[in-house]
């Protein structure tokens, strides 16, 4: 993305953050829709769900590569406070994913895992990391 030397650092990070707003809030609603629309919707139509699966697909593409230049308008600091964040966050998820994917199969828990919890796992220590670094250096 290419800034004007005009535009400060504020206004880079509200229009970046009313982008990624946008894409996520679309990757949203498409992943909410496909998981309800098939059963409430469209009776389990299989084109009804491919498209809703290609939309879905689409919208989590837009709001990686507006995550991808949020990153790049940021300074060095704000940068750093992310990527640690986001490393964090990665190895989080993985291990609670790894973990929570076994714990039916080794009768610790009588349910199937739901894959939206280790979603909710990867947001909340993301926004932990995040805060607890933007913290370290107020």
């Amino acid at each position: 993305m290419q800034h004007s030397q005009s535009s400060t650092l504020a206004e880079r990070n509200k229009k970046s953050n009313k982008v990624i707003f946008t894409w996520t809030l679309a990757w949203v609603l498409s992943l909410a829709l496909l998981a309800f629309g098939p059963k409430f919707v469209w009776d389990f139509a299989v084109g009804y769900s491919i498209a809703v699966i290609v939309v879905n697909l689409f919208c989590g593409y837009k709001m990686i590569m507006a995550n991808k230049m949020m990153l790049e308008g940021l300074d060095e600091l704000q940068r750093k406070l992310h990527m640690n964040a986001m490393a964090i966050s990665l190895g989080v998820s993985m291990i609670f994913g790894a973990v929570y994917g076994l714990l039916e199969g080794i009768r610790l828990i009588d349910f199937h895992p739901n894959p939206s919890s280790i979603l909710v796992v990867m947001g909340l220590s993301y926004v932990i990391s995040l805060l607890i670094g933007t913290r370290k250096y107020q």
